[in-house]
């Protein structure tokens, strides 16, 4: 079942984009919530329709083995019908802090990155920081730009959401 989804608070704190080196991308940002919350909405499998996709309708969840070693594979519909596939495994997780995984489009399994997320208490908030180290500059690139902004955007906006229904 979908968890209930409220507005969210206002003025939500400024995403930080960023290329820390030729092969990494990095956002951040700050969510009002307590760390323990905003680890269990960026990992539980029932909110990851939310973070892979505007459209958490078009979502599904096929595998979502959240432990050291544990796969994942996450299903979305297109607008023309088709389906992309990200398929992943989880390598580190030390809840409420990190967790690290490597995941890939199915379509282009030599160019997914290794994602590392970290959660940090920053007083009653928690800075999310997401950094993808990615095997070239062109799949570095594709994880830029206004179009990669617009969908962390969104991401964010849903966060922001589920945080406030929580």
């Amino acid at each position: 079942m979908a968890p209930e989804v409220r507005a969210p608070p206002s003025d939500p704190e400024p995403v930080r984009y960023s290329q820390p080196s030729d092969l990494e991308s990095e956002v951040s940002r700050i969510f009002r919530a307590p760390v323990d919350r905003v680890f269990r909405v960026f990992t539980d499998a029932v909110y990851q329709p939310y973070l892979w996709s505007p459209h958490p309708e078009r979502v599904t969840v096929e595998a979502y083995d959240f432990r050291p070693g544990g796969r994942f594979s996450i299903a979305i519909r297109q607008d023309d019908g088709s389906t992309g596939r990200f398929l992943g495994e989880f390598l580190e997780i030390d809840p409420p802090h990190r967790v690290v995984c490597r995941w890939y489009h199915s379509s282009r399994r030599d160019t997914g990155p290794l994602e590392t997320q970290t959660f940090e208490r920053v007083g009653e908030s928690t800075r999310v920081t997401s950094r993808w180290k990615l095997p070239n500059r062109e799949a570095r690139d594709r994880m830029a730009g206004p179009g990669f902004e617009a969908v962390i955007n969104a991401q964010h906006a849903q966060i922001d959401q589920l945080l406030a229904s929580a």
